[in-house]
């Protein structure tokens, strides 16, 4: 009877266990409440953000449209090789070089140009809305750029420049073009991270460059180790590594093999999975949406 008891009371005890919630999931449900709650507050901040930045976000919102118009148009005029049409090239050029001349005509008085050759606009005080404004701004034109010299690479006679030569040259454009953006909101970043105010704590704005620093390092070099997991043979080539790179699949080759080997597959020289991240795949005239904020 007494073990009956003791089995009895452990059932209770386990019955109660059951019916109490995880810490976890009331502090979940506590944390949803609370949201639920705050949402029409948050939503009326929201409001009030959107609409004091109306112009600006209505002008990016422009500047998304047209560039998803003149990337997809020249995309397909470059897919018709030598039944491309001109007019329709030098149209996108028109369109894009008016859409830029006039963007920068408006806010003249901002001096946005500035900061395509590495120059501070004429901002009394850079706050973050304006430095998101700015390198924004900065990256449609970079890419209104892009497209621009991919269009007269596209109406070049095939005399002057073959159609298969072409692709490496919308490469070409399409890195330096990458290169160039990823370089551009440097210096405003480090002017916003250090700050104006000589009363500024420099220590904590040279920690923050330093860390920015780190942030802007590319690329995925393969390690020493990496290296002698991997036979420190190139499997490509047959010859140790030289500027060795790893894949997302921890795969090992030279630099030089993988572009090599990239102007013809998409996959991984080993286990075929598709290399994104590495992938060269600018030669149909495409420029990249990614946005460059920092």
């Amino acid at each position: 009877m007494a073990g009956g008891d003791r089995h009895g009371h452990a059932e209770e005890g386990g019955d109660e266990q059951a019916g109490t919630p995880a810490p976890a999931l009331s502090e979940l449900k506590a944390v949803v409440g609370w949201l639920q709650k705050g949402l029409p507050f948050i939503l009326i901040l929201l409001a009030k953000v959107c609409f004091q930045h109306k112009l600006g976000i209505a002008v990016c919102i422009g500047m998304a449209s047209t560039f998803a118009y003149a990337n997809s148009t020249l995309r397909e005029q470059v897919a018709l090789k030598e039944k491309r049409s001109v007019l329709v090239v030098f149209w996108i050029l028109a369109f894009l070089t008016g859409n830029t001349l006039y963007l920068l005509y408006t806010f003249s008085s901002q001096q946005l140009y500035n900061s395509l050759i590495f120059l501070k606009p004429n901002i009394e005080r850079l706050d973050f809305f304006d430095l998101m404004w700015i390198v924004g701004i900065t990256d449609f034109v970079l890419k209104y750029l892009t497209i621009a010299l991919k269009c007269l690479i596209v109406a070049l006679p095939k005399i002057i420049l073959a159609v298969k030569s072409k692709g490496k040259f919308y490469l070409v454009i399409e890195e330096l073009s990458q290169l160039f953006r990823s370089l551009v909101p440097i210096q405003l970043w480090y002017k916003y991270i250090m700050g104006d105010d000589p009363s500024s704590s420099y220590f904590l704005g040279g920690i923050l460059i330093i860390l920015y620093s780190l942030c802007k390092t590319y690329g995925a070099r393969a390690t020493s180790q990496q290296c002698s997991e991997a036979g420190d043979i190139c499997a490509i080539c047959q010859a140790e590594f030289r500027e060795p790179l790893i894949l997302m699949c921890q795969h090992v080759f030279c630099e030089e093999c993988l572009c090599l080997w990239f102007d013809r597959e998409k996959t991984c020289p080993l286990c075929r999975s598709v290399t994104v991240e590495t992938l060269r795949c600018w030669k149909d005239g495409t420029t990249s949406a990614h946005f460059q904020v920092y």
